[in-house]
């Protein structure tokens, strides 16, 4: 079936993983506590099934662990978390080629979308990423990736089977295995194919992913 869309992770495919790490500096320093029972309720919270309150049940998670109120765990993961992390985008820059890249793709006619496990209007405004037909946290569907919901809730965004998708990422058990189970085509950001690998691609540069998306068709 013929691509009609394509579909992005931002940390880590959009721009180098290193500096994703370096943005969350800050907050270990300043609340480490909190950023590592923040890390193990994500770890916890791909395993709940059903959730009908991601945000809500994400904190209940924290509050367990830490021993301390819901609500207030819920505030700080929105303002000492994700607000700060947000901020530390003003710095940071995509990779080389990518805007030039995606405007080349949005000119050929692919519909183009985003899809990340974390909030995501400032960091592309920040990146200078901002012309997408859809841009959405999987947090939005409940549940995070590699679970089937996020990629079903991009297809229906863009209007298009699974099938029509390509989606990118350089995670590969949450971006590939998971948009794979759905029937999405891949592109795995890495510098080495993996043997066992079901991405459709694997690549290091953007210009190498780019060349590909022409030929494909």
């Amino acid at each position: 079936m013929k691509i009609k869309g394509i579909g992005f992770d931002i940390d880590g495919t959009l721009y180098n993983n290193c500096f994703m790490y370096l943005c969350t500096i800050p907050s270990f320093l300043k609340h480490p506590r909190l950023v590592y029972h923040y890390s193990r309720a994500r770890t916890e919270i791909r395993k709940i099934r059903p959730i009908d309150n991601f945000r809500r049940t994400q904190a209940e998670l924290v509050a367990s662990s830490m021993k301390v109120d819901g609500h207030r765990v819920r505030t700080l993961i929105e303002t000492k978390l994700y607000e700060d992390w947000e901020r530390s985008f003003r710095i940071i820059h995509p990779f080389d080629g990518l805007q030039e890249g995606i405007s080349g793709l949005r000119t050929d006619g692919y519909k183009l979308g985003v899809l990340s496990d974390f909030p995501v209007q400032n960091k592309l405004k920040f990146l200078g990423l901002e012309d997408w037909d859809c841009s959405f946290t999987s947090e939005s569907t409940n549940y995070l990736k590699p679970h089937p919901e996020p990629f079903l809730e991009l297809a229906a965004r863009l209007e298009l089977q699974p099938e029509e998708i390509l989606y990118v990422g350089n995670s590969y058990e949450k971006d590939v295995l998971g948009a794979a189970a759905v029937g999405m085509k891949t592109a795995h950001l890495s510098s080495r194919r993996r043997g066992d690998t079901v991405a459709d691609f694997t690549f290091s540069s953007f210009p190498e992913l780019f060349e590909y998306i022409k030929k494909m068709n």
